[in-house]
């Protein structure tokens, strides 16, 4: 199962870099209730931890808005207010400070363009997030730290782009020489139905014909003929049998 996750890990992190550009080290925004489900699942060392999660060295960021929100939360979330404060500080410039919700949404507006990782617990921010294209989404949970899967809609869209790149021009395609090749294509069989082939009965040549009942009674020509030799081979014994007895009565 770890194997498999970090499979995926590995695809997910390879389409954000080939697709959208991210490098090396990848910047992660961190979210108020992200850091406070790490220090309570005992995960402290967020560097590392995300570093071998997504095979490359991490910055680790928060906002003033966040580290506001978690300073008012009170003596609860004083070890998570302090991790924060360890962190490098994104300046978000909102004044008064909004909510972290909508500080980290401004932050990943207009497609991205700094290359931002968002690592949050907020079901309605990632539910948002999911709907952007080039935001990949960190999460925290009793199994470890995670990657979501990149989007079906950022994929249709990378593979609608590759498609197009891929695509001739309409006026190469409306080129003579490409008409005539359009024309000498054999046309899209596929939708015809494939027929199973049908069981077929035994070979003819190979079975013997059925015989009837005169041809079963009838004794076979070399039969008739082996019983006549044995009929004249018993008349010539008798023969021979009565000329000895006429000869020793004679003799008498």
């Amino acid at each position: 199962m770890r194997r498999k996750k970090h499979k995926h890990t590995r695809r997910s992190v390879s389409f954000y870099k080939i697709n959208y550009g991210f490098r090396e080290p990848f910047k992660v925004l961190l979210d108020g209730n992200f850091l406070h489900a790490t220090l309570a699942a005992n995960m402290p060392h967020l560097q590392d931890l995300l570093s071998r999660l997504l095979g490359g060295e991490v910055k680790l960021f928060t906002t003033p808005c966040i580290s506001k929100e978690l300073k008012a939360l009170g003596p609860d979330f004083a070890a998570t207010a302090a991790t924060a404060r360890q962190q490098q500080l994104h300046k978000c410039e909102h004044s008064p400070p909004e909510p972290p919700s909508d500080c980290l949404l401004a932050a990943v507006r207009s497609g991205n363009k700094q290359h931002w990782w968002v690592a949050s617990q907020d079901k309605a921010l990632q539910a948002e997030l999911a709907g952007m294209q080039a935001v990949p989404l960190l999460f925290a949970s009793v199994n470890g730290l995670h990657l979501a899967e990149p989007p079906e809609q950022a994929r249709a869209a990378i593979a609608a782009g590759h498609a197009a790149a891929q695509a001739l021009p309409r006026h190469e395609l409306a080129s003579e020489p490409l008409r005539d090749l359009a024309e000498l294509r054999p046309k899209d069989e596929s939708w015809k139905k494939f027929r199973r082939k049908k069981i077929k009965g035994p070979n003819p040549l190979a079975v013997r014909k059925k015989q009837t009942k005169q041809q079963q009674q009838a004794p076979a020509p070399a039969e008739a003929a082996a019983a006549g030799e044995g009929d004249g081979k018993a008349a010539v014994k008798r023969k021979r049998k009565k000329q000895k007895e006429q000869q020793q009565q004679q003799q008498q």
